[in-house]
């Protein structure tokens, strides 16, 4: 229950940045995952249309710009050409090709579910400006007041970053880390981080013995994860994504680093489903900090039972009061971790009798508040003698 109720917090989201990692956009041989981004696109169509205010940050540019102009070289080349060694790409050029092909792709797949977009190319310098953060701001609340969705990428073609973590000291170093600065720029409500695996993993997520981390406690963790190699086509892989996710929830917004890969997610994260891996600043509160077995909370509820029994008629009346007032103060945080718990249910596929039993019905909060409340007030049985029984001897 600590780890479930940490998903509380989406009711009051309005206001996203989603970052789509490269290893998202293409596949395996380089070109692009068009079934996949076209669902992606679906997704944010449908959470556009529901009110929520949608910033992408989109990589890819980079890897597609590079395919086409490998293919472009190899159209062109005679076949004397093609025995002589081939010279890499400059990165700039496949970054200029990429980004308009990327942009006339996500164009014509939001045309078609009646949606415009908007791109806008960034480089760290341009955030030194005060002037260009204040423009930012403004730009991007008239487009979302008009329901465009705004899609930002490094512009890679001029930008003076000489490779990817060489001059990490600046204001952001790759997509991961300026989709979080404009998270924290644009004042957003929820960071979500696509990549194309699950969440973040213990190890390897190719590793059997790599458990994925519902929720970062960096306290716990920081020190017990074992990275495996970075994203295929991407440039810092999971790494960049859980420091780009710290920094961001230390700093008030929470992120979610989960598969794009997998129909629906970014929606299920939305409705406060267990997905991916949730980085919250108040994540040491709901973690759990050890494995409780039954054994150990038989003896500590005995125990309990002794000190309740210590204490002042007053003082049991006061808890009660307490846990009916708690009970109504949180009933609504109460009625979307039971809704989650009911949706678990199901997709695990439990009968409906035991699924009809879990379900809180409308009232039950408050008709179990008054119980508490009728409990608190009555004559405290504790010491008292109830009825008392003579056995005479024959």
């Amino acid at each position: 229950m600590a780890e479930d109720s940490s998903r509380a917090f989406v009711k009051d989201i309005k206001r996203i940045v989603i970052k789509v990692g490269t290893a998202v956009v293409t596949r395996n041989d380089g070109r692009l995952a068009l079934g996949r981004l076209g669902a992606l696109c679906e997704q944010m169509k449908e959470l556009n249309s529901q009110g929520y205010e949608i910033i992408l940050v989109s990589s890819g540019a980079v890897g597609l710009g590079r395919q086409r102009l490998r293919y472009r070289r190899l159209v062109n080349s005679s076949f004397a050409d093609l025995q002589k060694p081939q010279v890499e790409l400059d990165g700039k050029a496949c970054a200029a090709v990429g980004q308009n092909s990327l942009m006339a792709l996500y164009d014509t797949l939001f045309n078609e579910l009646d949606i415009s977009s908007a791109q806008l190319l960034v480089t760290d310098s341009d955030f030194r400006d005060r002037d260009f953060r204040k423009q930012l701001n403004e730009t991007v609340k008239s487009l979302l007041s008009l329901k465009v969705i705004p899609i930002f990428n490094e512009n890679d073609a001029v930008s003076t970053r000489k490779a990817p973590y060489e001059d990490s000291s600046g204001i952001f170093w790759d997509n991961d880390s300026l989709a979080a600065l404009l998270a924290l720029e644009l004042k957003a409500d929820l960071l979500v981080l696509l990549s194309d695996v699950d969440g973040l993993y213990s190890g390897p997520p190719s590793d059997p013995k790599s458990k994925l981390i519902h929720t970062y406690v960096k306290e716990n963790h920081q020190g017990e994860i074992t990275f495996g190699d970075k994203s295929r086509m991407g440039r810092g892989g999971m790494t960049a994504k859980v420091k780009a996710a710290v920094n961001a929830a230390y700093a008030g917004i929470p992120v979610v680093i989960t598969s794009g890969c997998t129909a629906e997610n970014i929606i299920r994260v939305l409705q406060g489903q267990r997905i991916g891996t949730l980085f919250h600043r108040d994540a040491h509160i709901w973690e759990p900090t050890k494995e409780v077995g039954a054994r150990e909370m038989a003896v500590a509820a005995r125990e309990s039972s002794r000190r309740l029994q210590a204490l002042s008629s007053q003082e049991r009346k006061k808890i009660l009061l307490d846990i009916a007032d708690a009970l109504e103060a949180n009933e609504n945080l109460i009625t979307v971790e039971n809704e989650a718990d009911v949706a678990a249910a199901q997709e695990a596929g439990y009968e409906k009798s035991l699924i009809s039993r879990l379900a809180l019905k409308p009232g039950k909060i408050s008709s179990l508040t008054k119980s508490i409340r009728v409990l608190a007030n009555m004559e405290d049985p504790i010491g008292c003698v109830l009825k008392k029984t003579q056995v005479r001897k024959r």
